[in-house]
């Protein structure tokens, strides 16, 4: 005889299983998927949804453009998640967590920049 805790955790673990949300293939929807995911909103704000920690990031493409010398919008966000404290926005403190490209594979962190890349 199956104890009804047991059943109750198998059915939770199935309702999990079905709630989360397959990978997308296409870049930007992915590159939003791995923003939610990665805890990215816990702390920046995009369309007036988000944290207030860190940057608003609702129209990080064109703000980039100017942030750098020398560097594409592209570019300046990818230095962003490859070295936060490269260049830390007036006003915010360096507490953007370390790491993030290295637990990402290539085409999420492709995926990321491109998904911020939209928010111009």
């Amino acid at each position: 005889m199956m104890r009804p805790g047991f059943l109750a955790c198998a059915a939770l673990v199935m309702v999990m299983a079905a709630c989360q949300e397959p990978p997308a293939t296409e870049p930007v929807a992915r590159g939003r998927q791995v923003f939610r995911q990665q805890g990215c909103a816990e702390c920046h704000r995009i369309d007036g949804s988000g944290g207030t920690l860190g940057p608003d990031l609702s129209h990080i493409a064109t703000v980039a453009a100017g942030r750098r010398a020398g560097a594409s919008p592209e570019e300046y966000i990818r230095e962003s998640l490859d070295s936060p404290g490269a260049y830390v926005v007036p006003g915010y403190n360096d507490v953007m967590p370390r790491g993030l490209t290295r637990r990402l594979s290539a085409f999420e962190v492709d995926s990321l920049v491109r998904y911020l890349m939209t928010h111009r």
